[in-house]
């Protein structure tokens, strides 16, 4: 995540464990290495949500996030446009 330039230093721990916890992922040699159910899970979202599940996607939400974060953006507007543009890709 750190060498894309995605997520924050302060959540990567955390989504690890949550990888790991469900069983995503398994830790091998110091790699972490995707289990039959991470791949299933990842071919399901990335097949039905393509432009909700891509690095670019996520690089865009958090430059809103931090665009609220430093007052550049009203939190409700940004929330309700996320809102928006998520259930505008799952209808489709």
């Amino acid at each position: 995540m750190r060498e894309k330039g995605i997520g924050r230093p302060s959540t990567y721990a955390i989504i690890l464990q949550k990888l790991l916890m469900r069983r995503y992922v398994v830790e091998k040699g110091g790699k972490l290495i995707p289990t039959k159910l991470g791949i299933m899970v990842y071919d399901f979202l990335t097949k039905n949500y393509p432009k909700l599940i891509s690095e670019e996607r996520t690089k865009i939400l958090e430059e809103k996030m931090s665009m609220v974060e430093e007052g550049r953006a009203e939190y409700q507007e940004t929330i309700e446009e996320v809102y928006r543009e998520i259930r505008s890709s799952i209808k489709e």
